[in-house]
């Protein structure tokens, strides 16, 4: 095994030798050029040549080159969460109005319970009401979660 690791290393460094570009070399083959190209305008001035210099270097623009295909847009998902967080609703106090209420960790039956309410407890709603499912914060004991909506009416 070593022997191979050993190996393998003099073959990727044989290769680099041999194929690979050394940096150095090719920038002060650049830096010659920019020189010899900026020396071009004081040699013709003592030749008495009435030509002009070269031309001085400019950078090519980056061309982006777009796709084929239909343009790109969010998925359902996502653009609902962004139209959620981009415009924060405004907290109201709902009263549950079923026999007992399962809070959960997520907008889902799946979702484990993380307390149960009753009848007439008010809960603070911090998302949009007019979903199915709603968050709530339970003030008294600081618990968030998601209900039913449905399960809720809007305290007078």
């Amino acid at each position: 095994m070593l022997k191979l690791s050993i190996s393998t290393l003099v073959v990727v460094f044989m290769v680099l030798v041999i194929a690979g570009r050394d940096d150095g070399q090719a920038s002060s083959r650049a830096d010659v050029a920019v020189i010899n190209a900026m020396d071009a305008p004081q040699v013709a001035q003592i030749a008495g040549d009435e030509t002009d210099p070269l031309p001085s270097p400019t950078a090519t623009p980056l061309q982006v080159v777009r796709m084929p295909g239909p343009a790109l847009r969010p998925s359902p998902e996502y653009a609902q969460q962004a139209a959620l967080t981009e415009a924060p609703p405004r907290a109201s106090v709902w009263v549950v109005t079923a026999n007992s209420l399962n809070v959960r960790s997520g907008p889902s039956t799946t979702n484990p319970v993380v307390d149960r309410i009753s009848r007439g407890e008010e809960v603070l709603v911090v998302s949009d009401t007019r979903a199915s499912w709603v968050k709530i914060r339970i003030e008294g004991d600081g618990i968030e979660g998601w209900v039913a909506r449905k399960l809720l009416a809007p305290a007078n």
